[in-house]
């Protein structure tokens, strides 16, 4: 792996993105196949597995926390060549993981019937439900634990493994999903229970060639112990950035259901039809977004714990213009294919016109979203994470969801969506301004790095 701390700072972005990006394809695939053959069972399963998506969802949050927070120390420990913490972090890492795994899976079975009667599930579609998600809960340690392995290669610059992670779960789902859902090949048909054991053994696959790069390949796992202490001197410096990360994750959850019920209360239904079209030919452009904000942990961590502030700066600076050039392509492409992009999901005239809109006013918008998302990717990486909360939470509240609803009242639809990109354009500024104060070449090491491991 070429040194993130020497060399062209642009080449390492574009090298480390194109294979995150190739991850995040095999990611899309795994959830789409699973979509696809349950929505073969009939409405009602496929409704049972809609309603097992806010559940995963937070779990997922509170996983990508652990992982954001275990790239992060370890790639500014990597900067600074701190060998023992590297294996400290992976290794504590994932200890903290199986905690977790512990916790979530006595709280979940525990906690199926009321938590799922909340979300709506009826008495149909409820033991369904409990089908699909006994099942996750049992095996959940596959969903949980390998992120915190993959976020460790990703911090020192391997992408590649990762992408070999995500390519064999995605390939094992691909395959298992029809065998146990329907019953080929002399397997008994298991339904959605079927879809929920494809998903663990895929995952469980993806762990154990986690844990086998991290183990055989880097040598990070090491059970070596100076005293107790040094465990919970990992776990703090891992949650330090892992727990405001994971708080992060939730706000776009509670924005996108702000914008689904505002498109009801101003569009009907065909507003709604709408968001849902659009949401999904957004995310195509997302996925690359997602991919360079994952690549980025790398640049700025290892640069940032090797003191070399210079190229913090520099990644800033240009993540800061490719931001503002991204933004404007997708929108450029938007413009002319809206129209076409729409009726791939819907020939009704009122949802074509609605998915029009949201394309051209929703699609310039992601300049903002792209400044503010990478910034605070920037912020954890070099372990500012009280930034990251600010611009966030702060900014969801303070300024997306109140601009969202003034335009709603004041332009129905397009107005909504238009407060919506105001919204973007003005936090992502915001963020621009905290990034060069936080980041820049003057800007201060912060304290939790200069703490040996024994003192924390």
């Amino acid at each position: 792996m070429p040194d993130v701390t020497d060399g062209s700072v642009g080449r390492h972005l574009v090298r480390l993105t194109i294979p995150t990006i190739w991850g995040m394809f095999a990611i899309t695939i795994f959830n789409l196949t699973d979509t696809f053959f349950v929505s073969r069972l009939g409405t009602e399963a496929l409704a049972a597995m809609g309603f097992t998506f806010p559940v995963v969802m937070v779990i997922g949050s509170v996983t990508m926390g652990m992982a954001m927070g275990a790239g992060s120390v370890l790639a500014r420990a990597m900067g600074r060549g701190d060998h023992h913490l590297m294996n400290r972090i992976a290794t504590d890492g994932i200890l903290l993981s199986i905690l977790t795994v512990v916790v979530v899976s006595t709280v979940g079975i525990l906690t199926m019937d009321p938590v799922f009667r909340v979300l709506g599930a009826t008495d149909e579609t409820l033991p369904l439900v409990k089908q699909y998600m006994g099942i996750w809960y049992v095996g959940v340690i596959a969903f949980i634990m390998p992120p915190v392995g993959d976020s460790a290669m990703r911090a020192m610059g391997d992408m590649k493994r990762p992408l070999i992670v995500m390519l064999v779960c995605a390939v094992f789902n691909i395959i298992l999903d029809p065998i146990l859902i329907f019953g080929l090949f002399g397997f008994p048909a298991m339904g959605i229970a079927g879809a929920a054991l494809a998903t663990i053994i895929s995952r469980a696959a993806g762990m154990v060639t986690t844990l086998a790069f991290i183990h055989f390949h880097y040598r990070l796992i090491d059970f070596k112990y100076n005293g107790l202490g040094e465990l919970f001197a990992s776990w703090k410096r891992i949650l330090h950035v892992g727990v405001p990360a994971a708080v992060v994750r939730l706000f776009p959850q509670l924005l996108r259901a702000v914008l689904t019920s505002l498109a009801a209360a101003v569009g009907g239904v065909s507003a709604v039809a709408a968001i849902a079209a659009g949401s999904r030919i957004e995310s195509f452009a997302t996925i690359i977004s997602m991919a360079v904000g994952t690549a980025l942990i790398p640049v700025i961590g290892q640069n940032w714990g090797a003191g070399r502030l210079d190229r913090v700066d520099r990644a800033r600076v240009l993540l800061n213009r490719a931001a503002i050039g991204y933004g404007l392509l997708i929108t450029a492409i938007a413009i002319p294919a809206a129209g076409a992009l729409a009726r791939i999901f819907t020939t009704d005239a009122d949802v074509v016109l609605h998915t029009r809109w949201y394309l051209w006013i929703v699609l310039p918008g992601t300049i903002g979203l792209n400044l503010y998302n990478w910034t605070s990717e920037q912020l954890n990486a070099a372990g500012k994470p009280r930034w990251v909360v600010i611009i966030n939470v702060v900014g969801t509240a303070a300024i997306l969801i109140p601009l969202t609803v003034v335009g709603s009242r004041v332009g129905g639809f397009v107005g909504m969506l238009v407060g919506l990109c105001s919204g973007q354009w003005i936090l992502g500024y915001a963020a621009t301004r905290v990034g060069k104060r936080e980041l820049g070449p003057v800007a201060g090491v912060p304290a939790v790095d200069a703490v040996p491991p024994a003192a924390v």
